[in-house]
């Protein structure tokens, strides 16, 4: 497989709140100076998702991953065992994966949990999580199906790109203009992830949710792992 090793991986940081059903898990690999691995799973509520999202979670983190078949291969193994434990109705779970190889970003979603790219402004979905005002349904889980069902996309990556791997317990409160304006405001991914803390926060106690359909806060598990590829030169903020 070729690929080009010239974008550095720059930096991330997570926000990961499990207070209301204890069942996001999330990865974060720095495979090499060039390449990284950022990953979330979201369990499924009374179908055994805690263990569900750790299993995937402990098998992402402990892995050889040298390219997307690994990752594939890895889900697949992944979702034999949780069917076989659950046989489709318990031991269930989403998985968004961002694999970066220079300046290669292969996308492997399973399940509802959004991807999402803020480049000059401007945020595009990488999954099939939508981006509108929406109502989510999990159609396909790992652990759902005896055959792994997932989908997968490559795009090229550039300088001064975020990238937002996120369980759908943050779009379902925050919009993703919303978050267009925290990172267009953030200094360091360590920084938006205390802006993303106080917005939900302050979301949470007056009751709001998106501020693009005006619904009130849902409470849920949030994850988020937000990277930000720093121009080679700029060490320290954006």
């Amino acid at each position: 497989m070729s690929q080009k090793l010239s974008l550095p991986n720059g930096r991330v940081a997570a926000y990961h709140d499990n207070s209301c059903h204890g069942e996001d898990a999330f990865v974060i690999r720095e495979l090499t100076p060039d390449s990284a691995l950022d990953g979330v799973s979201d369990g499924a509520t009374g179908s055994g998702g805690r263990y569900a999202s750790q299993h995937v979670a402990d098998l992402l983190r402990n892995a050889t991953i040298t390219g997307v078949h690994d990752v594939v291969a890895l889900l697949g193994e992944a979702n034999r065992e949780l069917y076989r434990r659950g046989r489709g109705r318990f031991f269930l779970a989403t998985l968004s994966l961002a694999l970066k190889l220079g300046e290669t970003l292969h996308v492997v979603s399973v399940g509802d949990s959004p991807i999402f790219l803020c480049r000059n402004g401007e945020i595009a979905s990488l999954t099939t999580a939508t981006i509108g005002p929406m109502s989510l349904g999990m159609t396909h889980l790992l652990g759902q199906h005896e055959q792994l069902r997932y989908k997968v996309r490559e795009l090229t990556l550039r300088e001064k790109d975020w990238l937002i791997v996120a369980s759908d317990g943050l779009i379902q409160n925050v919009a993703p203009r919303e978050l267009v304006s925290l990172l267009d405001d953030a200094t360091s991914p360590e920084a938006a992830v205390t802006a993303l803390r106080t917005l939900l926060c302050d979301k949470k106690r007056r009751n709001r949710g998106r501020d693009d359909d005006h619904t009130s806060f849902l409470p849920d598990d949030v994850t988020a792992v937000l990277r930000y590829l720093a121009p080679r030169w700029q060490s320290c903020s954006p």
